[in-house]
């Protein structure tokens, strides 16, 4: 009777590893698989002006232009993502190109202030516009 007693509680115990296993597996999955809308914007912020022109590409994709006070929104999986931006003068020449590896963590939605990015803010995310 106390072998039966031990092989049923030993069950109890594997379903309870085993559900406990497929809990850290979904939230692992979801924390590398969510989707973050990432809007860069090139408008004034705080000390720093507004670019001319700007290239910015997230994770190597499609390059999005923006110049002087504007704003467009790029979607990402994950929870890092990779920000290049080049930087132009009024001539067309590149005068500038910055790449950094943004961790987002579980936020969903954020803004990247491109002039605070460019001029190396510390504090260049922001949270995203309602």
């Amino acid at each position: 009777m106390f072998v039966a007693f031990l092989k049923f509680l030993m069950r109890w115990f594997q379903r309870l590893v085993v559900l406990a296993a497929l809990i850290a597996l979904g939230g692992w999955l979801f924390y590398i698989g969510r989707e973050h809308q990432v809007f860069l914007d090139n408008k004034p912020f705080g000390e720093y002006k507004a670019l001319e022109q700007v290239n910015v590409s997230v994770n190597g994709g499609e390059v999005v232009e923006l110049m002087s006070r504007e704003r467009d929104m790029k979607k990402t999986v994950g929870p890092k993502f990779i920000l290049k931006a080049e930087v132009f003068d009024e001539d067309g020449e590149i005068v500038n190109t910055l790449t950094k590896t943004i961790d987002l963590c579980i936020s969903k939605d954020v803004m990247i202030s491109l002039p605070a990015f460019v001029g190396e803010a510390e504090n260049f995310i922001l949270p995203a516009p309602r």
